[in-house]
């Protein structure tokens, strides 16, 4: 709870500063980019949560890794880094595109199939997820989780469609169990 916290507040900072740099849309991009680092790679996370490791040490690996990032997002990191928040970095970064996709009207849907989606298949995950919710704007994340066997489960804010294999299975499990 407390680290959500942290993470809010040094979000909200970096987008403050990223709106007085007219620099939203860049900061957005660069944050979306270290999410899927952190997210995809467990060494960096290491890397980030290590108390041994120098802060310089931490800094020189993360400006080589955000070399084509914006310069308000380098400046940042590095002030995360020399404030020693640095293993909150994932969260803000989430917390950061959160922010962003509410300024913009954007909704956010989770689509979870047992494999990866094609670009097609994305795009008509999309269009079912628009008709379905009734808005126009939303993006899809979509997550693999092979134990639904098939099918498609979709999250967004509170509610659930599950349209998933495994849970078909469940429910002719519970009619043969109870019947």
């Amino acid at each position: 709870m407390a680290s959500s916290r942290i993470a809010s507040r040094y979000s909200k900072s970096l987008f403050d500063l990223a709106i007085q740099n007219n620099k939203l849309d860049e900061v957005k991009v660069d944050m979306t980019t270290i999410e899927s680092m952190c997210h995809s790679s467990t060494d960096l996370i290491h890397l980030l949560k290590n108390p041994i490791i120098k802060s310089e040490a931490k800094k020189a690996i993360m400006m080589k890794l955000l070399k084509d990032t914006e310069s308000v997002t380098q400046g940042f990191v590095s002030f995360l880094i020399d404030k020693k928040r640095e293993e909150e970095l994932a969260m803000i970064a989430t917390h950061f595109i959160g922010s962003y996709n509410q300024l913009k009207g954007i909704s956010q849907a989770t689509v979870v199939t047992a494999i990866p989606l094609s670009d097609k298949m994305l795009t008509d995950a999309k269009k079912y997820v628009e008709k379905v919710i009734g808005k126009s704007d939303i993006q899809i994340i979509n997550e693999i989780d092979s134990t639904i066997i098939g099918g498609i489960i979709i999250k967004y804010e509170d509610k659930l469609l599950d349209q998933s294999v495994s849970k078909e299975l469940r429910e002719i499990r519970k009619q043969l169990i109870y019947n």
